[in-house]
């Protein structure tokens, strides 16, 4: 449970635009989880005079490459160590993509504040975005997804664990005011920045949605939604028997890798004709 004090020295939402709101320290301290790393990144990205510590393997230059966002209480270098050889045992590339102020970042988390920093990755790996798969996992999946919506012409789009509406997870109306504001601010900076639906709708490539029966955190119903609203006609829900948010893959790791690989491989094959 967290206490929140008032913040005298931060503005009142009145005097914010909605990227202000969503990047207070009060929303910033419900959300995000950073923690340190003594892992060296093997890539590091300038965000506007902030610089991420990520971890790439590039193993074929000409594969495509997962641009992989994350959990809030993860870290890349964790996703690097356990995770790396789903991708790069069937010859894919993959970039696991750090926030600020976790690992090794500069920077503090910000909601809106990191929304741009999926693009600046991309641009650090110089690969054209029909090379680039994003991949986001539960928190991650609002970087995935808004990847996409920058550049729609991404060849991919993997949510696991997703979020359809932040108001379903985090009771940010509430958070709002404590530092002065009202509900109807977080609503609106949420509809203006992070509209999982209108985003997901402009989306027309290939798009797998994945999540546990079990999950208690983010019910199924959030990758149901996620999935309907889908802008391609590629797309595939799959609902895994087993497993909550946390146990997904382990509880289901034959299932889970099959869905992975088969739609990497799908759109290597794809990008070959």
């Amino acid at each position: 449970m967290y206490i929140f004090n008032r913040c005298p020295h931060q503005e009142t939402p009145s005097a914010m635009d909605f990227n202000a709101v969503l990047d207070h320290p009060l929303i910033s301290q419900q959300v995000f989880f950073p923690r340190p790393s003594g892992v060296t990144p093997t890539l590091r990205v300038d965000v506007g005079g902030i610089e991420l510590g990520c971890y790439l393997h590039r193993i074929d230059p000409e594969a495509c490459t997962v641009v992989y966002f994350h959990g809030n209480g993860e870290l890349a270098a964790e996703c690097d160590r356990y995770c790396s050889e789903m991708f790069t045992d069937i010859g894919v590339n993959v970039c696991f993509a750090e926030y600020r102020g976790y690992g090794v970042s500069g920077g503090t988390p910000a909601l809106a504040g990191m929304l741009s920093d999926g693009e600046r990755i991309v641009e650090a790996l110089g690969v054209s975005p029909e090379r680039v798969i994003a991949f986001g996992r539960s928190l991650g999946s609002l970087y995935a997804v808004e990847l996409a919506r920058r550049l729609p012409k991404l060849g991919g789009l993997v949510i696991e664990s997703g979020i359809a509406d932040v108001l379903d997870l985090w009771p940010l109306e509430k958070v709002v005011t404590y530092f002065g504001g009202k509900a109807a601010e977080i609503t609106g900076a949420i509809t203006t920045c992070l509209d999982q639906r209108t985003k997901l709708e402009g989306y027309k490539g290939p798009l797998l949605v994945m999540h546990a029966i079990d999950d208690q955190l983010l019910e199924p119903s959030h990758a149901e939604r996620l999935h309907a609203w889908g802008g391609g006609a590629d797309k595939r829900l799959v609902i895994f028997p087993q497993g909550n948010h946390n146990s997904i893959f382990a509880a289901n790791a034959t299932e889970y890798l099959s869905e992975v690989h088969g739609f990497l491989r799908k759109i290597e094959l794809a990008q070959e004709r």
